[in-house]
């Protein structure tokens, strides 16, 4: 008499989420939360922020310091709500949502190396922010996360 097998999981069920995929998921979703959270406290602070870049900044009017933190602040926010849905959907096996998680992890990554280009030097956030950021894009773009994700081609 042979002992009978356990069970095993249908070849169409799906997948085992890699590794890969997982720390894309979290990375993509600590970088949404924090995105969205500077831009909420810059949001609140919006005055104070004008107010410190008119006084630090000779020849600048209150204008053109107020354009300056809404050009800092949209593109952040924007990233942060594009990272959130991304992280959402990634484990629905969504195809977009690992492309829009490379397009805005890579922006990220360039966003956070002119900043820090620019500032002339690396801040404790710049750095969490390329470092979170590189993570994020090198999972994305890992084979074993490739694989899981179905292609966006329609084969039929």
């Amino acid at each position: 008499m042979s002992t009978p097998t356990p069970p095993t999981p249908a070849d169409d069920a799906t997948p085992v989420m890699p590794t890969s995929v997982r720390v894309a998921i979290v990375v993509m979703g600590v970088l949404a939360a924090l995105l969205l959270l500077n831009g909420g406290l810059l949001w609140a602070g919006f005055d104070a922020a004008v107010d410190r870049i008119v006084e630090d900044v000779e020849d600048v009017t209150r204008d053109e310091a107020e354009n300056f933190v809404m050009l800092s602040l949209v593109p952040y926010l924007v990233l942060g709500v594009v990272l959130a849905l991304a992280a959402l959907f990634l484990p629905r096996r969504q195809p977009w949502a690992r492309w829009i998680g490379v397009a805005a992890t890579a922006l990220l990554t360039l966003l956070t190396l002119f900043s820090v280009l620019a500032a002339g030097g690396v801040t404790v956030a710049g750095l969490l922010l390329l470092v979170l950021s590189i993570a994020g894009l090198t999972s994305l773009m890992a084979r074993t996360t490739r694989q899981w994700v179905p292609s966006l081609r329609s084969d039929g």
